[in-house]
């Protein structure tokens, strides 16, 4: 089988050739690979660095069967100017360290939105919102009246993906849920209480950029991209199951369910605490949910996952990356990759990955032992 074979049968909920060898790769994977240092401004999206096909070489390097998780502009979810919507960005900082401050000016008023950036190594950027755009609901309806179509994924990026992975694997763009895309705009907290204080608002934001989220994910889909990984892990266990029935479920499966009806696969992406909501899944529409994330990280009972999750889901993950693949020698990963495969074959629909994104130093030959046990133990 090709590994867009395997991968595609895996995520039909059948058993392929072997279990398809696919780890969660992000940018600064890629950039230690070839030893580039991105500019803070450009990290996601290089002028002077092929993103698509430097991260096939990555997975042919490694012998992975890709899954193409890049392409969402993560600090680009307000718009560029447009009509009535007049973005003005503002930079404090240098290279290692920056505060970016954007003002949005309408007819009706303004929002303001402050991000803060560092530059936690050579190849990885980290960012956060600091202060949000949408604060009130006035603010709301200002977003919701003025703001342009969305454009936070690059869409000529999956094009070139489509091309570079070709047979290979998949085009996966990692993006947001309904809840997740909520948080780009709104605090957590406030979007905690918002159900409670005004359910009607908070529904209105959320129907709102499902559907704004949707538009643009039917351009990315058209663009190339066979599945979407749309990130939940913001209403993980913490939200407890009644929140995430009450507020969250029926967001998250209608936006599935689009996706789908566009022709594409869906994957889940909780890379924390899933143990108390794991169940809830199955009833959304969706092809894989990784990342069943195991103590010391997230909360999850890998066999109550194996007993929990419907048998037609692809289940992806478990291989701890913040410690063991850090700390562990090339023989201890082969024997912990054995001792996972062992337990989960016989379900079968297992994608071999780790629990998210490899840290910068992880061994080269850890990760080549990962690869090789996959291919020893993952045999059909």
């Amino acid at each position: 089988m090709t590994g867009r074979e395997r991968l595609t049968v895996t995520f039909k909920g059948k058993k392929a050739d072997r279990v398809p060898i696919s780890p969660f790769i992000y940018y600064n994977n890629v950039y230690e690979m070839f030893k580039y240092k991105p500019d803070i401004n450009k990290h996601l999206c290089p002028d002077d660095f092929d993103l698509a096909e430097k991260f096939v070489e990555y997975h042919d390097y490694f012998g992975f069967d890709p899954l193409y998780s890049l392409g969402l502009l993560w600090d680009q979810y307000i718009p560029e100017s447009a009509q009535n919507w007049d973005v003005e960005i503002t930079r404090e900082g240098d290279q290692n360290k920056q505060k970016r401050t954007t003002i949005v000016k309408t007819p009706d008023g303004e929002l303001k939105q402050v991000m803060n950036f560092d530059r936690s190594s050579t190849y990885l950027v980290v960012f956060a919102v600091r202060e949000y755009l949408i604060k009130t609901k006035k603010d709301f309806e200002i977003f919701a009246k003025y703001v342009p179509p969305a454009k936070f994924i690059d869409c000529e990026q999956m094009a070139r993906a489509k091309k570079a992975v070709g047979d290979k694997g998949l085009v996966n763009v990692a993006t947001h849920g309904a809840f997740n895309t909520l948080n780009q705009f709104r605090k957590l907290e406030d979007m905690m209480m918002d159900p409670i204080e005004d359910e009607g608002f908070y529904r209105e934001m959320m129907s709102f950029l499902l559907d704004w989220n949707m538009k643009h994910l039917l351009d990315v889909i058209k663009a190339g991209s066979d599945s979407i990984e749309i990130g939940g892990n913001l209403a993980g266990s913490g939200v407890g199951p009644k929140f995430f029935t009450d507020y969250v479920m029926e967001y998250e499966k209608k936006l599935a369910g689009l996706i789908h009806d566009a022709g594409a696969f869906v994957v889940y992406h909780n890379c924390g605490d899933a143990q108390k909501i794991m169940h809830l899944y199955n009833d959304l529409d969706i092809d894989v949910w990784g990342y069943v994330t195991t103590a010391p990280f997230g909360d999850v009972v890998l066999d109550d996952a194996l007993k929990t999750i419907r048998p037609g889901m692809a289940l992806r993950g478990n291989i701890d990356q913040v410690e063991f693949m850090i700390k562990a020698t090339p023989a201890q990963v082969k024997e912990r990759v054995k001792e996972l495969l062992n337990k989960v074959k016989s379900r079968g629909n297992w994608i071999l990955c780790t629990s998210d994104f490899f840290f910068d130093g992880t061994s080269y030959d850890n990760i080549k032992a990962f690869t090789e046990a996959g291919l020893e133990y993952g045999q059909y």
